[in-house]
């Protein structure tokens, strides 16, 4: 996010001119208290894992010049490889970006398995019922509109300029006013349009569903029965407000992402207890077809036609694979993955039972998805 040339930035983001994972430090943050007992993540007695060749270069060395902080490899339940980079250590904090979505969608649905939340067909402004007052055409959104980014709210999420709605959206000292003010664009469902404005409403709804802070949902019902290890913390607008950023910045260790990449691995059980439910995970990293006039669209396919392309779940991502058949020569594969700005990914490969956090100061020049698909495939 270039930030610089906007009078109204805090002093240490025009010294810094984009985001950054040490972004935590100039935030507030609401604390997210460690398990009473960490859950068993044993490390393998030996490292025993075959890594790319990108082209003669040593692993380590590509991982220390694309910005890499923190790599780790879970196989069978067991990280059979943890490198730390650029000064980073295993108890280093780091600012998880948007990965902080995928989050989000597990609270939702442990939100509805309590009765919270009825159905993901609800209405948003049956919990938002403000939203109205803006515009009545919030009515017609659902909250299966916002999972799968197909709400019709309009929302820039360009993070190179300083005026664009995620970067407000980051640096606001009162969220809930900038949410209110949202607009729509557009009917919902129509087309994908990738918004962590829809996000920011989700999070809004589940702490008014539960009654319950965001971050304190997320201690009560995920950080702590899935045994994370250290203590973690949600990024909120202002000690007045304390709406928490629910589209970003849920800061913590890279074992303790590995955990909740592991506890998807596992179906939503972990430590013989069903975290998250199991059909939940099934349908939030579950790829649908939509109305739409493209494929792209009909799919929820992001940068289609390219290396890139990826389907767009419930505030998860389907990575695919080729299909020479098919109008968008892809077809969905069995591995999916959060990811964050800066190149933070959480990635579960279920064929090779293996999860992978890459954690970065920047995206780096390597296409990450791409990297982590080669590393389970290189060990099945």
């Amino acid at each position: 996010m270039l930030l610089s040339g906007c009078a109204d930035l805090p002093v240490w983001m025009i010294a810094q001119r984009k985001a950054a994972i040490t972004d935590y430090r100039n935030f507030q943050n609401a604390p997210v208290a460690r398990a009473p007992v960490a859950s068993a993540l044993p490390h393998a007695q030996a490292e025993q894992v075959r890594l790319p060749d990108f082209r003669g270069e040593p692993f380590d060395a590509v991982m220390e010049r694309s910005g890499t902080v923190a790599l780790v490899i879970v196989k069978h339940g067991k990280v059979v490889l943890e490198r730390y980079y650029n000064g980073y250590q295993r108890d280093s904090v780091i600012t998880s970006f948007s990965v902080a979505k995928s989050f989000v969608s597990a609270l939702v649905g442990i939100a509805i398995r309590d009765g919270h939340i009825a159905s993901v067909d609800d209405q948003v402004t049956r919990y938002l019922p403000e939203l109205v007052g803006a515009d009545p055409r919030f009515t017609r959104i659902t909250i299966r509109n916002l999972l799968e980014m197909r709400s019709g709210i309009k929302f820039n999420e360009g993070y190179g300029l300083p005026l664009t709605d995620a970067s407000k959206f980051y640096l606001t000292a009162d969220l809930g006013t900038k949410a209110n003010g949202l607009t729509i664009e557009r009917a919902p469902d129509e087309q994908y349009h990738y918004s962590s404005g829809d996000t920011q409403l989700l999070g809004m709804i589940v702490q008014r569903a539960t009654g319950t802070p965001l971050p304190r949902y997320l201690q009560e019902q995920l950080w702590q029965p899935m045994g994370a290890a250290y203590d973690a913390s949600w990024s909120i607008d202002s000690v007045e407000k304390a709406q928490p950023k629910a589209f970003c910045c849920i800061n913590a260790r890279a074992l303790d992402f590995a955990r909740f990449g592991q506890l998807y691995l596992n179906n939503g059980r972990f430590n013989d207890r069903q975290i998250v439910p199991a059909e939940w995970v099934r349908q939030s990293t579950q790829v649908r077809e939509h109305a739409g006039a493209t494929a792209a669209s009909r799919w929820n396919v992001e940068a289609a036609n390219s290396y890139a392309a990826a389907y767009y779940a419930w505030q998860w991502r389907r990575a695919p694979t080729f299909d020479g058949a098919s109008e968008l020569r892809i077809k969905p594969g069995p591995d999916f993955y959060a990811q964050g700005h800066h190149g933070q990914f959480i990635y579960v490969a279920p064929v090779e039972n293996m999860v992978i956090v890459r954690l970065g100061l920047r995206y780096g020049n390597a296409w990450w998805p791409g990297v982590m698909k080669q590393i389970t495939r290189l060990n099945p």
